[in-house]
């Protein structure tokens, strides 16, 4: 692994000087209200950072971002399968490092990964545990991407000469436009109605004010400003139903009717707050980061 300096990607999360990241794989069943944990089947175990856990499209794989190798900032993207569980491997070892694995549109063996280069350079590259292709030369400056279903992307561009850090939407055919500036970094896409979530300050707000959910409805203009986020407020996710989530605290909370209603209770897995999560599209499975201070 390629160790670098704190990369720009970095910035939005926390800012203690050591925080400490626990990923845990857990089984969940319908609730009254949300749904109840009904089984930890494991937890991450390895070394150093931790962070963003996904799943594979047909299910079968947890993957997440991995420290592997000197330094903080050196990682590899890793996974297990749910089914044999244990400690992981690396899905492609690189002399660079790679973040925020996501399934590739159609294929349940490739992903795309923001990767930084040589010269800190963040592009996204397309990896299977064979093979590895650069997707768009001319796109820098990624922090984090989420796919649509018509070969789109909703990105987080990083602060540069032309502007702050901002929610850009890219068209299969390369079209750009910027949806808002100063955003947070979560970001979501609704396959139910062709639709893409992010986080922000309010329109006309200081870039410092709480962050407010945006909606983005694929191809469209622009992005409007839907409700303030819970306190604390951190990931977006969604359910097969649907259901847009966050998580905030130890817990995760649904969105209905333009409010936050509880989904879930994690204090008894976590001692901390919940800073990441990810459903299995598949299983009634739920993989989340446990974000303690030391």
């Amino acid at each position: 692994m390629k160790v670098f300096s704190f990369a720009a990607l970095f910035l939005a999360l926390s800012a203690s000087a050591d925080p400490q990241y626990q990923i845990q794989y857990a089984q969940y069943q319908s609730a009254e209200h949300g749904v109840a944990i009904q089984k930890v089947l494991g937890t991450i175990k390895q070394k150093g950072y931790q962070n963003q856990p996904a799943f594979s499209r047909d299910g079968s794989r947890l993957l997440w971002t991995a420290q592997a190798g000197e330094g903080p900032m050196a990682t590899d993207i890793h996974w297990l399968l749910l089914s044999e569980r244990g400690a992981g491997k690396a899905l492609r070892a690189t002399p660079f490092g790679e973040f925020s694995a996501t399934p590739l549109p159609g294929s349940d063996s490739d992903y795309s990964v923001v990767r930084v280069e040589a010269d800190g350079t963040q592009r996204l590259w397309q990896i299977n545990s064979q093979t590895e292709q650069l997707l768009f030369p001319e796109l820098k400056g990624v922090g984090y991407h989420v796919w649509g279903s018509d070969e789109d992307l909703l990105l987080f561009l990083l602060e540069d000469s032309t502007g702050p850090n901002r929610a850009v939407y890219r068209t299969k055919d390369g079209e750009l436009t910027t949806l808002a500036g100063h955003i947070g970094r979560a970001l979501l896409y609704q396959a139910s109605t062709d639709r893409f979530f992010f986080t922000a300050p309010r329109p006309g707000q200081p870039e410092n004010s709480p962050l407010w959910l945006w909606r983005y409805q694929a191809g469209s203009k622009k992005a409007e400003a839907l409700l303030p986020m819970p306190a604390n407020g951190q990931d977006l996710a969604v359910t097969s139903q649907g259901t847009v989530l966050v998580s905030a605290g130890k817990f995760i909370f649904q969105l209905v009717d333009d409010q936050w209603l509880p989904w879930a209770d994690l204090s008894k897995q976590c001692d901390g707050k919940v800073s990441r999560f990810k459903l299995n599209p598949v299983q009634p499975v739920l993989a989340f980061v446990c974000e303690k201070e030391s």
